[in-house]
């Protein structure tokens, strides 16, 4: 098995939901550092920052433009995506995912970047990868450095642990990420068919009833009486704030008349320790 990186590789670093404000320069500067000193190149973006007097980084052409420029860059193997917030579906009717398909390089992103992850799954079979290279400029910077090294630029890939909620074996293709950025694609030749798949399912904020009307939207589109079970990552708001009913219980009563089997890790979500997980890719837990 060869590892996903090696020195002297090439990465490129874009904002393909909003673009980041001022703030952003001092965390940017110190992830290229990060990654220089793992022994990695770098190559930014134009549609990174604010524009004036806007939240994003470019118009919806624009930044597709920039994201199919890194991925048909011959020097380029992975694409860590900077941003997060809203506004990641504008720019899919303007990618070119057949030729998105023959390109070496692969996504990273996590929160709204779920809507990408997901629709290069479905539309050029490219596997993702939901992780957020900002935390190499966070709080556990050092732990994620560490961890960076050997995901990334190693050939054993470390696992999460996790927990039964329900059952003990789970196998499938994993879909999914941020709940409610997953389900902008419901309805669309984005959104992959959940059949036999693994749903994994995480959010920042939100409450019960919030998580409850996602959970229901996604029963409504059979995803899962489909799927071959779930993976939970963390739900940031409601379990900070203790909320009840918790996202285990929600979970588990939506899915109990289809027996799923259920689950649970708190290495995977928008926690600044957070692990990574590939989408679009066999997992067998």
């Amino acid at each position: 098995m060869s590892s996903l990186l090696n020195s002297g590789d090439t990465v490129g670093l874009i904002s393909c939901s909003d673009g980041l404000d001022e703030s952003g320069c001092t965390k940017v500067n110190a992830i290229v550092s990060t990654l220089h000193t793992l022994g990695l190149r770098t190559k930014l973006a134009e549609t990174i920052y604010r524009c004036a007097h806007s939240p994003f980084s470019g118009s919806p052409e624009e930044r597709a433009a920039e994201l199919m420029r890194l991925f048909l860059d011959p020097e380029i193997r992975a694409i860590f995506d900077v941003s997060g917030g809203d506004s990641a579906n504008q720019i899919l009717p303007y990618l070119d995912f057949d030729r998105i398909r023959g390109s070496r390089a692969f996504f990273t992103g996590i929160s709204d970047l779920s809507v990408l992850n997901n629709a290069l799954y479905t539309r050029s079979g490219k596997v993702s990868r939901h992780y957020r290279v900002m935390n190499l400029a966070g709080r556990c910077a050092a732990a994620q450095q560490d961890f960076f090294n050997k995901y990334f630029m190693t050939p054993e890939s470390p696992s999460f642990n996790y927990r039964w909620l329900r059952g003990k074996a789970l196998s499938g293709t994993v879909i999914g990420g941020n709940i409610r950025c997953f389900l902008k694609l419901a309805g669309t030749s984005y959104f992959p068919d959940p059949s036999g798949k693994i749903v994994f399912l995480e959010a920042l904020g939100g409450g019960p009833a919030r998580m409850a009307s996602l959970l229901a939207q996604l029963d409504q589109l059979a995803v899962f009486r489909t799927c071959s079970g779930v993976l939970l990552g963390t739900f940031s708001e409601l379990q900070e704030k203790a909320m009840e009913p918790g996202i285990e219980q929600l979970v588990l009563t939506i899915t109990q008349r289809y027996g799923l089997p259920v689950a649970q890790t708190g290495q995977l979500g928008h926690g600044e320790d957070a692990r990574c997980l590939p989408i679009g890719r066999f997992l067998h837990l």
